[in-house]
């Protein structure tokens, strides 16, 4: 880092920063702010604004803010349409989606719906357990029927595009057999015709999956899932399901599904 002193103009006016507008200065409106041999940089400033913009290439650090260890707790990413805070340099617009089932009863080797939230399946009064097949993973389609109703609180509709960031679960049962747990993930388009047909899911696509192995009433397992396709498009719905692959003890579990506005 050099000192002008004693330096002429001639000398380093190619080093100078100035606003583009040389008879107005700073003004009400934006000016490029360019060196002294009028290259422009990413910045215009106005006397109430600030503005950023590329001039020739995107990239993952268009604007970067630093604490004093030189760590970056803000990066705007041009490249990706991405703001990241923190330490973590997490998406500023995540967003957590919870799917949870107390006591929920299986028969061994079904694939369940896991209600968004809380809802309870237990003693208490609730919808049946709604099954989606017995293969290796859920069915990619379904028309409920006369249970249709009761896939309403077991959906996310998704407002936007949305990217899944990572999927984790926690899980026990009700006895002290050893039984095994699968979670999948699920995005389907869902019929919205105006017909009798709507609410009919079909093209579903595996988004997560996860296993929980050794799980009884005396431990809670976590498992963070594997991510098989991270993008849902806006219009489609989510919905999670949860295999007890050993035998019919009841399920207690909660899915925490983070994701990001995309």
């Amino acid at each position: 880092m050099g000192s002008l002193a004693g330096k002429s103009p001639a000398n380093t006016y190619k080093s100078l920063l100035k606003v583009a507008d040389e008879t107005n200065g700073v003004s009400t409106s934006s000016s490029q702010i360019e060196d002294g041999e009028g290259t422009s940089t990413c910045v215009s400033i106005s006397d109430d604004n600030l503005n950023v913009q590329p001039q020739n290439d995107n990239t993952t650090t268009t604007f970067r803010v630093r604490n004093t260890s030189g760590t970056a707790i803000l990066a705007v990413d041009t490249s990706n349409n991405a703001v990241k805070v923190g330490l973590t340099q997490t998406h500023a617009n995540t967003q957590l989606l919870t799917f949870a089932a107390h006591n929920l009863v299986p028969v061994a080797g079904t694939h369940y719906f896991v209600p968004v939230s809380t809802n309870g399946f237990s003693y208490l009064q609730g919808p049946a357990e709604i099954a989606c097949g017995t293969g290796t993973d859920p069915d990619t389609s379904l028309d409920a029927g006369n249970t249709t109703d009761d896939l309403v609180n077991c959906l996310f509709y998704a407002p936007f595009n949305i990217t899944i960031d990572g999927v984790s679960f926690l899980v026990s049962t009700d006895t002290d057999t050893d039984t095994t747990i699968n979670i999948h993930l699920y995005k389907f388009t869902m019929t919205n015709a105006g017909g009798t047909s709507d609410g009919n899911l079909s093209s579903g696509t595996l988004l997560a999956n996860g296993q929980a192995t050794s799980v009884d009433r005396n431990v809670i397992k976590t498992v963070d899932t594997s991510i098989d396709s991270s993008s849902v498009s806006s219009g489609e719905v989510i919905a999670c399901f949860v295999e007890n692959e050993t035998n019919t003890n009841d399920i207690k579990l909660q899915v925490q599904v983070k994701y990001h506005i995309a």
